[in-house]
């Protein structure tokens, strides 16, 4: 494949030109020199690239191994630790919600409030919440219902009377899918309480369960995203996820605070550049997120995947439609075997073919780093699961792009536009959060 490319596409060209210069020498603009130029141009981008995804891949490799599940001693920060607000937003409820909302009854920290948020008094989480605080009356817990008006995104509008009434200036956003622990939250508050981080966020991962499409999850999470989330905020590039991060109110304050935020759909993205553009650092935790879900499915995986990607291609269009797709095994795989092939001569099969068996090896890395240790499924479940991942990937990017603009979430379909501007387009269906 790569040799047709290169015979088909590059080299083809070339030869063309030389025949019709003869017939026609003033039909086309470049001399042979020049397209050889442009040739060698395209090919040094291809391998800058190429070499540019290696070295992030291999600085998360090396960085995470190091840097993740380093543990604070909760002993030691006992006297000094400050208060923290938990703004928990919930809509509905599955088999594991129960689970993560102990989790956070139950975590053993000197100070903090939990500030659950519902959409309306009929949510049935509110029965799973009044099971949890009788059966942990000394939590300070409070029950806020019906959101606040005037906002778009529905997970803001949600959980935006918790922000406005918590009572300490560390506030943890910790979404209905998390489950929490205590030394995450340890390892978030003692980074926040540095005074130049304004936000500490954490690497979104997932719990373990049983099936394909929770392994095609924790594939994604821990290879795929992983590798990118880390080696960025490695350079200090800010990059994170809304799962699951804490920050400082008063600094989120001095950028309009998060009501302000709700008018779009990616809050999480808008408001960490605008803590980031004031000066504050942002801080990856030690600790991944457990996102613990049941009934997980490769269909809501999918259109997951695709809300997200829609969402990242009216905010950052060239990095998500050019470079996001380029940057997977195989597109990267056939540039990697077309450079190689002209600029060294190495036989574009064996490279195309090292490539994908390296990049399945460093991927398995990648997610054992993510992971804390091993894997909890044997390594041919994980090149199935890999499989499927990569296979579903280009069809979420060509969904993605027959309708960019308009994306799910929830009880509506959101207009957005360039810029992440959103807009409510319609009412009508539902699909889980």
């Amino acid at each position: 494949m790569c040799i047709w490319i290169y015979t088909h596409i590059v080299t083809v060209p070339v030869g063309l030109y030389q025949i019709h210069e003869k017939q026609n020498p003033k039909m086309y603009i470049m001399d042979e020199q020049t397209y050889n130029y442009v040739i060698f141009f395209l090919g040094v981008c291809g391998m800058v690239f190429y070499l540019f995804m290696a070295f992030l891949s291999l600085l998360s490799l090396i960085g995470s191994h190091f840097y993740l599940y380093r543990r604070v001693d909760p002993k030691l920060m006992v006297e000094e630790v400050p208060g923290v607000s938990i703004v928990k937003p919930l809509m509905g409820v599955d088999s594991l919600l129960e689970v993560n909302l102990e989790s956070h009854f139950t975590l053993e920290y000197p100070k903090f409030e939990l500030l659950i948020c519902v959409q309306d008094d009929q949510d049935p989480a509110i029965n799973l919440y009044n099971k949890m605080k009788e059966k942990y009356p000394k939590v300070d817990t409070r029950l806020f219902i019906g959101g606040k008006d005037g906002i778009i995104n529905p997970m803001v509008h949600n959980m935006a009377p918790g922000y406005d009434n918590a009572k300490y200036d560390f506030i943890w956003i910790s979404t209905s899918r998390i489950k929490a622990s205590t030394e995450s939250l340890y390892d978030m508050a003692t980074k926040l309480m540095k005074p130049n981080v304004g936000l500490v966020h954490q690497l979104p991962f997932t719990t373990d369960q049983k099936g394909l499409a929770a392994s095609v999850e924790k594939i994604y999470f821990g290879s795929n995203v992983g590798k990118f989330y880390t080696s960025f905020n490695f350079l200090g590039v800010p990059l994170l996820t809304g799962m699951s991060y804490i920050f400082k109110k008063s600094v989120l304050e001095e950028v309009n605070g998060l009501s302000w935020f709700g008018r779009y759909l990616a809050e999480d993205y808008f408001l960490s550049q605008a803590i980031h553009a004031k000066g504050y650092r942002i801080v990856l935790s030690a600790f991944p997120a457990q996102q613990n879900v049941s009934g997980l499915t490769l269909t809501g995986f999918k259109d997951r995947m695709v809300r997200w990607l829609r969402l990242r291609l009216n905010m950052i269009t060239f990095v998500s439609g050019v470079m996001e797709p380029l940057a997977e095994c195989f597109p990267s795989a056939v540039i990697g075997a077309l450079c190689a092939y002209h600029f060294f001569g190495i036989n574009p099969y064996y490279f195309f073919a090292g490539h994908v068996c390296g990049w399945i090896v460093l991927d398995y890395l990648h997610l054992c780093n993510a992971q804390g240790g091993s894997v909890p499924f044997s390594k041919l479940q994980f090149l199935l699961a890999w499989i499927t991942r990569e296979l579903i990937n280009y069809y979420v990017y060509f969904e993605a792009l027959m309708n960019p603009r308009r994306i799910k979430w929830g009880k509506r379909t959101y207009k957005v536009t360039l810029g992440g501007h959103t807009e409510i387009a319609r009412e009508k269906g539902s699909i889980p959060l």
